[in-house]
């Protein structure tokens, strides 16, 4: 059974010391995304990419969903304090997102994979949300031993993501590395 991220511990998501080694402008920066998009934050937790990516979609909508009800809360009350109005925060199960089929322009997910029992079926819903010619965005620790992060044994490899995301009917288009600590996959649909 993976490791699941205990909404009691939110706090650590939103350090400033973590925007140090992950900064959410720069990450974005690295994503196909635009300001007219329809963009899903899959696994969004208290929205540390969740207002990022809100207010660069100022055109478009962004859906933060979580399974959390927690991290919903957290999420939701940040968005109150920043004011943004184009996100709609959704709970969501592992495999069914309410959202249409083939209503988005892109996904991201960061680091959720590894929190995931069905990676495939976790992808193909994803799939399944977005547009032809949609984009995915996967973030995800390397699998090594590490002070952060999740047990190395919950991680998902380079490798396995790219095979996974392929799985799901999903086309690799690149890979970078985000601070030797973890590594950004890109796919299309």
């Amino acid at each position: 059974m993976p490791h699941k991220f205990d909404p009691d511990s939110k706090d650590v998501l939103l350090a400033s010391e973590r925007k140090e080694h992950l900064d959410p402008d720069r990450v974005i920066a690295l994503i196909p995304i635009r300001p007219y998009h329809q963009v899903a934050d899959i696994g969004c937790g208290p929205g540390f990419f969740a207002i990022p990516l809100a207010k660069y979609v100022s055109q478009g909508k962004l859906y933060a969903l979580d399974n959390q009800d927690e991290m919903l809360e957290a999420c939701r009350q940040r968005l109150s304090e920043v004011h943004l109005t184009n996100v709609e925060l959704l709970r969501c199960e592992e495999r069914d997102f309410p959202i249409p089929k083939g209503s988005l322009d892109g996904a991201f997910m960061a680091f959720v994979l590894h929190e995931v029992t069905d990676r495939k079926g976790f992808l193909a819903a994803a799939q399944e949300a977005l547009q032809k010619g949609g984009w995915l965005a996967l973030l995800e620790w390397y699998k090594r031993e590490m002070e952060e992060g999740p047990p190395v044994e919950d991680r998902v490899s380079e490798e396995e993501a790219r095979e996974l995301g392929q799985a799901a009917g999903l086309r690799y288009v690149s890979h970078r590395d985000l601070s030797g600590k973890s590594y950004l996959m890109l796919f299309r649909k």
